[in-house]
């Protein structure tokens, strides 16, 4: 069990107290402790007809986790998204983000070229609420199963198209046969640009660079996902389905709004800026003697009282507010966090920490808020996060135990109180619930 808590917020110390920390307490009691409460989605059909796109596959472990049935329909051969891996490694033939993203579905095989698999997917679809799938745009309408076809199938349909140019345009008809992968979307969102080292940096560390994982592709299911849930809610209002369009590479320039006001303000693009910061200074990571230490100064009282726990206090006056902080000159930015780095470079994490949180103690129970909250973390390798207590406590990487593949653990983020999401098997192996979907619902 986690030890109790200490509330150091001045809100909580008055006659009040006592009654509000159990009120809260027994929210969140009933936020960990998921047994026996309903899903909001238990009533929801999902057919996942996503196809070598992880895109796909997460939009629909989204939907699985919140409870809705999810069917994932590969061909017979099986999904090329199964051999996309980090260096080849796969558990009994399959890739381990493809088991992952595998949580809570029933998996069968239907092959789309088939007349009668084809009358299988009808029958399939008459039942579903939403589809998700990945295939060249157009692809699935000739073969007499896109949403043309399938939405007099069933006029409440929820057709969820993702593609990384969308439907329409003369540029996605020109692009229409190109694969989806994530780097293309990092590159073409504008985001793949502004990640990296400084450009004057010597060569290669000035290229740009991508994000280490398929960041595109969650934004992109996050972003598939939010459209399929709002179409559900018109479709429990109207009865009507809908089309719901996702260009991955659509959904990645949303991340990247900020850049652009800043290039405005300063009437020219905005570089690469590295470890700095455009917005917020400083900002970034800081190496410490065991590793990397998160500094964030939000306002201006937050950057003075950094500078009070670090000792550097007397070149305040150079940098006294955002306006002083916030600069389109470089080499500028780089001389404030040489500063930082110098202060901090000869403690540990947890020296800093410690510095950071006594400050903040005291400011947080004081009358006057004025002296400030400086945030510091230190950043942690993958290895440590699983490590931590704090994501034990919440039960965010759930292990699943698979007499097939073995134990896994899969993150699971959102707490809910009254609908948690849950992680209940895992199910990868090719056609295996085929018989039992088929009989559910009378296909033979």
């Amino acid at each position: 069990m986690p030890s109790k808590e200490k509330v150091y917020s001045r809100h909580m110390q008055n006659k009040e107290a006592a009654k509000r920390i159990s009120e809260w307490s027994s929210v969140l009691s009933e936020i960990l402790t998921p047994e026996g409460k309903p899903e909001a989605l238990a009533d929801t059909v999902v057919l996942d007809l996503s196809y070598a796109n992880f895109t796909g596959l997460i939009a629909s472990s989204l939907f699985a986790e919140a409870g809705a049935e999810v069917i994932k329909i590969e061909p017979p051969e099986g999904d090329p998204a199964r051999l996309m891996t980090p260096y080849g490694q796969t558990v009994k033939g399959t890739g381990i983000p493809y088991i992952m993203e595998s949580r809570n579905k029933y998996n069968i095989c239907l092959d789309i070229h088939d007349d009668e698999d084809k009358n299988r997917l009808h029958a399939l679809v008459q039942k579903a609420d939403v589809l998700i799938e990945t295939f060249e745009p157009g692809l699935l309408d000739n073969l007499g199963i896109g949403y043309r076809q399938l939405k007099e199938i069933n006029p409440s349909l929820v057709y969820v198209a993702i593609t990384p140019y969308g439907q329409y345009t003369e540029h996605a008809k020109k692009l229409a046969s190109i694969p989806w992968s994530d780097i293309t979307s990092q590159a073409e969102s504008g985001m793949a640009a502004l990640v990296g080292a400084l450009p004057d940096d010597p060569e290669p560390y000035n290229w740009p660079t991508r994000a280490g994982f398929h960041a595109a592709g969650y934004a992109s299911a996050v972003s598939a996902v939010c459209s399929a849930l709002m179409a559900l809610f018109f479709k429990r209002r109207t009865g009507k389905g809908q089309m719901v369009d996702v260009a991955t590479a659509d959904s990645f320039s949303s991340c990247v709004g900020f850049p652009p006001t800043i290039g405005y303000v300063w009437e020219k693009p905005r570089p690469r800026y590295g470890t700095l910061d455009y917005g917020l200074c400083p900002y970034g990571f800081f190496k410490c003697k065991d590793g990397y230490a998160a500094i964030a100064c939000f306002r201006d009282q937050d950057f003075r009282a950094a500078l009070r726990i670090l000792g550097l206090w007397k070149i305040e006056e150079e940098w006294k507010t955002l306006l002083d902080r916030i600069t389109d000159d470089v080499e500028k930015a780089k001389i404030l966090n040489r500063e930082i780095e110098r202060a901090i470079a000869s403690m540990t994490f947890d020296e800093i920490f410690k510095k950071f949180q006594a400050f903040s103690i005291k400011a947080a129970r004081s009358k006057w808020r004025g002296g400030g909250l400086p945030v510091t973390t230190k950043m942690l390798r993958p290895r440590e996060v699983l490590e931590v207590d704090h994501w034990k406590a919440r039960n965010t990487f759930f292990k699943v135990d698979d007499q097939y593949y073995g134990i896994f653990q899969v993150p699971i983020t959102g707490k809910m109180s009254k609908t948690p999401l849950r992680i209940k098997r895992i199910s990868a192996r090719v056609g295996e619930d085929t018989d039992h979907v088929f009989k559910k619902y009378g296909i033979k």
